[in-house]
């Protein structure tokens, strides 16, 4: 179950969703993988392209416009240097560059060669079958979207079945994926604690999806995997990715209320000048941008957003959150 960023007045996430099951629930909960499943993973899933909506759809404009241009024999543009690639956002289809554009993975990059192979400890995992780049597009994060009461409802329903397998991937306040019943084959991609690619949440066309990027050059043959980042529920689970650095554990506990107030307070006060963020400002809308300077006496950042202009903002009262990098 990966993780994303969200916003601090986010609070009904499937981390605390967790923690108040557990709260709930009168005796001790035991999530351990039965043997005869610890070498399975289901397949039974209906194949989709793009996302189900079973909530409301969500379209915001971020206010993030593409001042690229395209150069006279370049073969391509909006490459590194694109600022709504930098704030991961991707160009719309009125962008400048017209068919040049390569900011567009969700739009027009093919998804990569890739097979459902049996592990050995790990169920059903995913294999390149073709050589990937560092920073290349592999596969969007699919599934049917729903909001964090039927989120909840869904994970107690897997409780009382005996689920041991779940395919959530929380990407805002009241936008969870869940790959179960509908998804592609990135829900067969296994976790590591040395992951070869990584989930990214992206604006596209006013639309928030979540695609997963190679984090380095992989091989084909090699396993494909990802940090799963996830809120274990219930009794320890043995991690068998064979890392160097592996966790032995899978998965992360409940955070207390404790660790929670040194979150905000490092948020507050920290001196985070290069990150990325975005701020919703008056005209009603999300822009993006980046710290520029911090006042540690005040407690005020500087926040520079991609037209140039300048904001200076106590964080802890805006509505406001850190974008991925």
């Amino acid at each position: 179950m990966p993780g994303t960023k969200i916003k601090k007045h986010e609070q009904h996430s499937i981390e605390h969703m967790f923690e108040e099951m557990i709260k709930e629930l009168s005796g001790p909960v035991d999530f351990d993988i039965p043997c005869s499943l610890k070498e399975w993973k289901s397949t039974h899933y209906t194949p989709i392209k793009r996302n189900i909506y079973l909530t409301k759809r969500r379209v915001e404009d971020d206010g993030i416009f593409c001042s690229c241009t395209s150069s006279l024999g370049s073969l391509v543009a909006c490459d590194e240097d694109c600022l709504c690639g930098m704030l991961f956002s991707s160009c719309s289809s009125s962008c400048k560059c017209g068919s040049k554009c390569v900011n567009k993975p969700f739009q027009h990059r093919a998804v990569k060669k890739m097979k459902v192979v049996k592990t050995k400890n790990c169920g059903l995992g995913l294999v390149a079958e073709e050589d990937i780049k560092q920073g290349d597009f592999v596969i969007e994060y699919v599934g049917e979207v729903i909001d964090d009461k039927t989120c909840e409802e869904r994970l107690w329903k897997m409780k009382h079945r005996g689920d041991t397998n779940f395919y959530l991937c929380e990407v805002n306040h009241d936008m969870v994926i869940d790959a179960t019943n509908k998804g592609n084959r990135s829900r067969f991609i296994n976790h590591s604690c040395e992951p070869n690619t990584e989930m990214q949440k992206w604006r596209v066309d006013g639309e928030t999806r979540v695609g997963i990027f190679a984090l380095r050059d992989i091989q084909k043959g090699e396993d494909v995997n990802y940090d799963y980042k996830f809120v274990q529920f219930g009794a320890d689970q043995v991690c068998y990715c064979g890392a160097l650095s592996c966790r032995q554990q899978l998965g992360n506990k409940p955070r207390s209320s404790h660790h929670e107030l040194l979150d905000r307070r490092k948020t507050q006060f920290q001196n985070c000048v290069g990150e990325l963020v975005r701020v919703w400002r008056r005209d009603n809308r999300y822009h993006g941008g980046y710290i520029y300077d911090f006042d540690s006496f005040s407690g005020r950042h500087t926040i520079m957003y991609v037209d140039g202009s300048l904001d200076i903002l106590d964080l802890s009262q805006e509505d406001w959150d850190f974008l991925p990098l």
